[in-house]
């Protein structure tokens, strides 16, 4: 992928749209030093805007990746990844579940409780003391993800994205419910001549997704890319990587 070139092709489009950096960075909720960085070639558009500048340039996906406007009865989508990338769902953390799950647990706990204290004082206090335990949990969760959550943002506006490789897959053996285990995305990218590993957060998947049916973006700080964060995806169905 040409970052360059699509970067002078963002540049163009917006121009011929008569927008300024700060007036498409408005549109798209975020801020003009990332569309510079984009027309810079120094990053790329987050998944998740992809489609939103595509509509505000008047472009389609295949324009955007190449980098050219294509006439329209060639401007057709290509199977590979970077053409379908708006369509990858992004992978559940663990985090994320058990987030849900304590909070879950905390509210039936405490139903319980307050059913149980018509037949029996007891109950009640029992099961409160349960409540409290899953709320901990829960807000532990929630810390974590808020600032898990804090460093992407930071790192997507500030940082660059880089292009990389996912290398291989570390199941974790201390948490496995039915089919879903939860595991670490190992990735490799190449920044300013030098190779570095980058290690996912704890994700959940089936025993059935291989690394082949997922997608990694990692954000870095350009000044210490030992510093990143990783945003993974799944690829939708028949669309395998290139």
């Amino acid at each position: 992928m040409d970052q360059e070139r699509i970067g002078a092709f963002i540049a163009q489009c917006r121009k011929e749209k008569n927008l300024t950096q700060m007036q498409l960075a408005e549109l798209l909720e975020i801020t003009s030093q990332a569309v510079s960085k984009w027309e810079n070639g120094r990053g790329m558009p987050d998944v998740s805007l992809l489609q939103p500048l595509c509509n505000v340039l008047g472009i389609s996906l295949n324009e955007l990746f190449s980098g050219e406007h294509i006439p329209a009865e060639e401007n057709v989508s290509k199977p590979f990844k970077e053409k379908q990338i708006d369509n990858l769902k992004p992978v559940k953390y663990l985090f994320s579940i058990c987030a849900n799950v304590a909070l879950l647990v905390a509210v039936i706990e405490l139903a319980v409780g307050l059913v149980g204290n018509f037949f029996n004082p007891i109950i009640l206090e029992a099961m409160l003391i349960n409540v409290s335990v899953w709320l901990i949990l829960f807000l532990a969760s929630m810390s974590k993800l808020a600032y898990d959550k804090k460093k992407l943002k930071n790192l997507k506006h500030s940082g660059a994205c880089m292009d990389s490789e996912i290398e291989d897959m570390i199941p974790a053996a201390w948490i496995r419910v039915g089919n879903y285990t939860s595991c670490r995305i190992v990735c490799r990218f190449i920044y300013e001549g030098k190779e570095y590993k980058a290690i996912s957060n704890y994700c959940v998947l089936t025993p059935f997704k291989r690394k082949e049916d997922l997608h990694a973006n990692v954000y870095i700080d350009k000044d210490n890319p030992a510093k990143y964060s990783v945003e993974l995806f799944q690829r939708p169905l028949g669309v395998s990587q290139a």
